[in-house]
């Protein structure tokens, strides 16, 4: 990381029902829950900055959000044969297809990962995000988890103090309600989750504490601290 640069997170997005309305810059035809709720919390994250990257990083992680769509395709197929295999399911046997429908709706460029770890996969979402930036591989990155039942994204960014002046966050903080809120970390000396988190849901719950200063976020690389 250049040394005039930090690492800020810029908006944060969480969605548990779909709505009527998802609003992206390319229309994408969804077929289950999950990458809606997906694209919703994407969309609340992205109106809360003013601009992002055409070459922002993408990591999802990703914990149960498929595993109906799989068990109900593998069901046709084991009743059919090949038959009974249906196209349109097939894509949503792999949980790399909701991480390709955000780059596609949001026209991100950059780096796409999807973690699979069950349900520390948003917490090392967010761990691998932060390491893109901090090794300036990305000035950008949409950090998120994604389940059955909910969506939660964090949009992190790499700036400079010209930087941020020239985006006035001091008046739109309040206005608008934009999210300013420096993160550092260090490398974790334990190298394992200092949480129990039982579900990715759990997780949502404590990145939301840790984004209002409540406490640290520790992943199985990296610590994180809310600078004050």
């Amino acid at each position: 990381m250049f040394m005039d640069t930090k690492i800020y997170i810029t908006g944060m997005g969480i969605c548990n029902e779909v709505p009527a309305k998802i609003e992206t810059p390319k229309a994408v035809k969804t077929v289950i829950k999950a990458e809606e709720l997906a694209l919703a919390a994407v969309s609340a994250a992205f109106k809360q900055i003013r601009t992002w990257e055409l070459d922002t990083g993408i990591v999802f992680g990703i914990d149960n959000a498929i595993d109906r769509c799989k068990a109900e395709f593998f069901k046709g197929l084991l009743a059919e044969g090949p038959i009974g295999a249906s196209p349109l399911l097939f894509p949503y046997t792999s949980h790399n297809v909701i991480t390709a429908q955000a780059t596609i709706a949001f026209g991100i460029k950059g780096e796409d990962i999807t973690i699979t770890s069950g349900a520390s996969s948003f917490m090392k979402a967010i761990g691998y995000g932060f390491e893109l930036l901090y090794r300036c591989v990305m000035k950008s990155v949409i950090a998120g988890g994604v389940s059955e039942n909910g969506a939660m994204v964090i949009v992190m960014e790499s700036l400079a103090p010209d930087e941020l002046g020239i985006r006035n966050w001091e008046l739109e903080i309040s206005n608008n309600g934009i999210i300013l809120k420096e993160i550092t970390g260090f490398k974790n000396p334990l190298q394992q989750d200092e949480a129990n988190v039982k579900s990715i849901e759990d997780s949502f719950l404590l990145v939301e504490d840790f984004i209002k200063g409540k406490s640290k976020l520790v992943t199985e690389d990296w610590v994180f601290q809310i600078k004050a």
